[in-house]
């Protein structure tokens, strides 16, 4: 369930073409790479990705769009962008002192 230019460009109706989708492409990496670093030393981002899938990917659309729009994020990441990052490093904190090694689906 990765999140993907195309899906983010027609979620937020931008023009597709080849500049725009690359542009698109290159924030969800940035965007993934900062979730992960936000949340745990100890998963990888594909890890976290498979893991914990939708809010994952509900950080990263909320992280990319942001950036989309304010490049330099000078006025800081969003409250729903916090909130996700918030929530989804306590489930991992949980699921590290549990010693949780399921299927990934412990995700609400």
């Amino acid at each position: 369930m990765a999140v993907t230019a195309s899906e983010l460009m027609n979620e937020l109706h931008i023009d597709t073409d080849d500049v725009e989708t690359k542009t698109v492409q290159g924030l969800i990496d940035y965007a993934k790479e900062i979730v992960t670093d936000s949340v745990t030393d100890n998963l990888t981002t594909e890890q976290l990705e498979t893991k914990y899938p939708k809010l994952f990917d509900l950080a990263t659309k909320n992280l990319a769009t942001s950036m989309y729009y304010d490049r330099e994020l000078a006025n800081g990441t969003s409250k729903g962008f916090q909130m996700v990052i918030v929530h989804l490093s306590t489930k991992v904190a949980i699921d590290m002192k549990k010693g949780s090694d399921d299927d990934g689906n412990n995700e609400t």
